[in-house]
């Protein structure tokens, strides 16, 4: 069985560390029609890898299609506040079960609180938490919300980042580049499986969607 790999550094962090209208406070020079052009790219480039490398988690290449999205949309890029883990926490070391009942282990970096687009800044109950893990290739977010399992996968999808993306306790979480595991698009590779508390009640229309096999 194959281990899901957590893309660093190639795709998805790339969107993350140079797009955007504001970074931690500091504008940017980068237009909407910028951001979104960018953002269509690196969703090209992906379809590009996942068509012809030997890498690819894709079975039949030569019926693949193509990955399903939502549309770009700048709106759900936003500015989390992290609340690191309790370092002498006794469960700060997790083992992760895996879908083909195996388990990882990582470590519970910290808790990610934000808000979402359209939704009244005063009301407690929008501000969100999502767990983050951290692993030998940086930090990662697995997640679900309510559009799984009909138009997102419903084993969650996952977000990649740097450890120092992290920056005075602040994170820019860009949910559309939230992609799918490998295991989405073939059933020998083993992803971990999202925590019962990064369960979202809410839908975030922005990411990958489902894969037609």
């Amino acid at each position: 069985m194959l281990k899901n790999k957590f893309v660093v550094g190639i795709i998805f962090l790339v969107i993350i560390g140079i797009i955007g209208y504001t970074f931690l406070g500091e504008e940017t020079t980068v237009s909407v029609d910028d951001y979104v052009a960018q953002i269509e790219k690196e969703r090209k480039d992906k379809d590009n890898f996942y068509r012809n490398s030997d890498s690819s988690p894709i079975a039949d290449k030569s019926n693949f299609k193509g990955l399903h999205y939502f549309a770009p949309d700048p709106t759900y890029k936003v500015e989390a506040k992290v609340i690191p883990y309790h370092s002498a926490a006794s469960d700060k070391q997790v083992s992760v079960p895996m879908t083909d009942g195996s388990k990882e282990t990582y470590e519970k970096y910290g808790f990610a609180e934000f808000t979402l687009p359209g939704e009244s800044e005063a009301a407690d109950l929008n501000v969100y938490r999502l767990l983050i893990y951290k692993h030998d290739k940086g930090l990662s977010i697995l997640f679900r919300d309510a559009t799984a399992p009909e138009e997102t996968y419903g084993g969650g999808r996952y977000l990649d980042f740097k450890t120092e993306d992290v920056k005075d306790n602040k994170l820019l979480i860009d949910f559309n580049v939230a992609y799918n595991p490998y295991c989405a698009y073939n059933a020998s590779y083993a992803c971990p499986i999202p925590p019962k508390e990064n369960t979202l009640p809410v839908r975030i229309e922005a990411g990958e969607k489902n894969f037609d096999k």
